[in-house]
């Protein structure tokens, strides 16, 4: 950073801080184009002159008729024979228009800081106002997605959000006079050259300052973004770009968190859609393939590290599935592996593809999408220094932590010839104190699935299968662990015509059909026996992710704490075309917290060895609505996890917190951060938010063994500015301690986030 830009950040650092802050709004017309050519465009003073100076000669070049126009465009490119117009021509076409003097910035709006307090979120000492804002300037938006805006307006007319400066403010440049910017025009007389060659060299410097305006004009045309580009843009649901190479984050508020060491993991959608060409008749044509469901988009790694010495932040990212995003332009759509692997998009493929071998192709260390969840240290292939990410259909993405180039890709059945099934829970487990990671298998059949809980560790590498049992498929996209227990739910899923429309199905959610008519069934496997210890019931809901689940001796009880919903529209409603353009009624559906307790396990495993495993009345699990504000991607201290806790972090939305209706919440994806008590439901949250912003996963870093002392870190959205900021609140008290910005947006998403030391 700056000096000047580190006054400019203590100089806001007094601004009275308030939920929501952002009152400019670009004025942008949806019947306008904005160009993004990558060609900057002369403005003011500079522009006029050169254009007098083009007018002047082209008004001299009408005495000599024999000079052809070489141009496209309505303006003769003709000059005299002159000296003076053949410079004019030169000048024109070897001024560099970087030298040209910028233009104001828009001022942008100013990031005032949230309010942490119980609900009202205005509230908030004097004390905690001291980092509170900072100048968010919209030239830093645009230059950090790497976009040059062309500046084509003249000097009368209105600057909007989208109109950043040629150069930056901080240039030496821009301190200079315009006047001394125009491009110095030296006499030069052709009288000592023979007539024809002079006239053919004049020639030449016309056509080559035509070719130039003329691609000028292509690139213009090609660069033109429309005001339904924008909204796509502004919608958080736009293709990312990479950054292989690390680069140090601009802190916009605040100070760099004391003693924050390590790195964060960020896995989501990246790439929404690939381009492929057409051979036409007399001409190629571009198409675009598109992914229906946000979890079905092509991964986009991001890795932030801190590093309290030099308390500096680092960033960099990569797109994990180039190979799949090469096949798809050759093959014109998506040759999935196996059934299911999408969740709800189309394959643009016909039904001939489902009898090509595709494995070899899914090999390739880019080969596979591999995009929901992200696990760490786990051991694959010698080594436990990795981050892998996954999928649900049984893929693991070995990734190398340091620069974040893949590896290989494994699948589970590649791990142990005994790990059977096509389908896989997202979501790992993992038992810091026995170093186990497991997962859960579904090995789909035509009239009953195979589930398979398996476990991997550095010390058994190779893995084992804990249990097995026999249910009907469904849609599991994470499950519990305690001490000695596995508890997986199945949620109530019919597929017509049995397991036959699955094996010919590219799309879970299409597949499979939520019923509420059937129950909610609770495995409890035994983690010492390797079986499945007892079963139990509960009404039709449908669950995403996990909070925890604690073990209680006294009681012999296992409580599983999750987001519970009414059935699986939360899923279904994750399709791109509608998070980018909501229609009036779409709403995302609202979860609660819910508390599952499983009682008297050791009476009621001995009721089901009795029974032979097919006991004729399951015992119900007995449910609790800890919590009735919406949340989701709910995460807890680690070091409270399979114990008891008391605090909970997550999503929700700030309209719905505020009792509003749900149709005001229906064009957006979560917009704040929330702290709620899982003990006491009358204590108020405690909220982050800021206007148009859209965090994503909250994750816990512990700062001590006091539950709630931490930090929680975030990366959001600002769909004003279009740019990815991330922020770091005390886990406390809720005070924003920082905001840095990130080199370019990060889509929105259901995706996750770990953190390493």
């Amino acid at each position: 950073m700056s000096a000047k830009e580190q006054d400019s950040a203590q100089s806001v650092g007094a601004t009275e801080p308030s939920v929501v802050s952002i009152d400019t709004t670009p004025a942008v017309d949806s019947g306008k184009v904005i160009s993004a050519c990558p060609v900057l465009v002369a403005t003011t003073a500079n522009a006029v002159d050169a254009q007098a100076l083009l007018a002047n000669a082209s008004h001299k070049s009408k005495e000599d008729p024999s000079i052809e126009d070489n141009g496209e465009g309505s303006q003769k490119d003709v000059d005299n024979p002159t000296a003076s117009t053949s410079i004019i021509a030169d000048a024109l076409k070897d001024a560099s228009l970087s030298d040209l003097p910028p233009t104001e910035p828009a001022m942008g709006s100013i990031l005032r800081s949230p309010v942490s307090t119980p609900l009202q979120l205005n509230r908030t000492d004097e004390a905690s106002t001291a980092n509170s804002a900072s100048l968010l300037k919209d030239s830093d938006v645009m230059q950090s997605q790497g976009v040059h805006w062309a500046a084509q307006r003249s000097a009368e007319s209105e600057r909007t959000a989208f109109s950043p400066p040629l150069r930056d403010l901080a240039s030496p440049i821009s301190s200079g006079s315009r006047s001394s910017l125009r491009p110095e025009i030296v006499q030069v007389s052709d009288d000592e050259m023979d007539p024809v060659e002079a006239f053919e060299e004049k020639q030449q410097r016309l056509f080559r300052a035509a070719e130039k305006r003329r691609q000028q004009r292509e690139q213009t045309a090609h660069g033109n973004i429309s005001s339904e580009d924008i909204a796509i843009m502004r919608s958080g649901l736009s293709s990312a770009r990479e950054h292989t190479t690390p680069s140090e984050l601009r802190v916009l508020n605040g100070a760099f968190p004391e003693g924050l060491r390590g790195s964060l993991y960020l896995v989501g959608p990246g790439k929404f859609e690939v381009s492929y060409n057409v051979q036409r008749e007399l001409e190629q044509a571009t198409r675009s393939f598109s992914f229906g469901h946000l979890m079905d988009a092509l991964p986009l790694l991001t890795k932030i590290s801190f590093n309290p010495t030099e308390k500096t932040i680092e960033h960099r990212s990569r797109l994990l599935a180039k190979q799949l995003s090469s096949r798809i332009q050759m093959e014109h759509g998506v040759n999935t592996k196996v059934p299911g692997a999408l969740y709800m998009s189309e394959t643009n493929q016909t039904f001939l593809t489902k009898f090509i071998p595709k494995q070899a192709h899914y090999a390739t260390p880019e080969g596979e999408c591999c995009s929901q969840s992200i696990e760490l240290f786990v051991p694959l292939q010698g080594s436990s220094q990795t981050v892998v990410c996954t999928n649900h259909v049984g893929a693991l993405q070995n990734i190398d932590p340091v620069d974040l180039h893949p590896r290989a890709i494994v699948d589970f059945k590649d791990i142990n010839s005994a790990f059977k099934g096509s389908l896989s829970c997202p979501h790992m487990q993992y038992d810091s104190n026995t170093r186990e990671h497991f997962s859960v298998l579904q090995d789909v059949g035509f009239r009953s699935t195979t589930y398979s809980i398996v476990a991997i560790s550095e010390s058994q590498p190779e893995g084992y299968v804990v249990a097995s049992f026999e249910a009907q498929a469904s849609v599991l996209h994470s499950f519990a662990i305690t001490q000695d227990y596995i508890i997986v739910p199945v949620y109530p899923y019919s597929a017509p015509v049995g397991g036959v429309s699955y094996r010919w199905s590219d799309s879970l959610l299409q597949t499979l059909t939520f019923d509420r008519s059937q129950p909610v069934v609770f495995y409890v496997i035994s983690r010492e026996y390797r079986r499945v210890q007892c079963v139990y019931q509960a009404a039709a809901f449908f669950g995403l992710h996990q909070i925890n689940a604690v073990q209680e001796a006294a009681t012999d009880s296992v409580s599983i704490d999750l987001v519970a919903y009414e059935d699986d529209r939360v899923l279904r409603q994750l399709q791109i075309k509608d998070l980018r353009r909501p229609s009036v009624n779409f709403s995302i559906p609202s979860g609660q917290v819910r508390r599952y307790q499983l009682n008297r396990i050791s009476l009621e495993a001995t009721r089901y060895v009795e029974a032979k495993s097919r006991p004729t009345l399951l015992p119900p699990a007995h449910s609790l609505v800890l919590r009735s504000e919406p949340v989701e991607l709910a995460r807890v201290n680690p070091i409270v996890a399979a114990r008891p806790y008391t605090y909970l972090y997550g999503l929700s939305h700030v309209e719905r917190l505020r009792g509003l209706a749900a149709h005001l919440t229906s064009t957006t994806m979560y917009n704040c951060i929330v702290k709620l008590n899982a003990n006491d439901a009358s204590a108020l949250p405690l909220v982050w938010s800021r206007k148009h912003c859209y965090p994503s996963e909250p994750v816990f870093v512990p700062r001590s063994d006091v539950e709630d002392d931490g930090y929680i870190l975030s990366v959001f959205f600002d769909s004003m500015r279009i740019v990815s900021c991330l922020v770091v609140l005390d886990a406390s008290t809720f005070k924003e301690l920082m905001i840095a910005q990130l080199p370019s947006p990060t889509p929105l998403s259901f995706g996750h986030s770990k953190f390493a030391i």
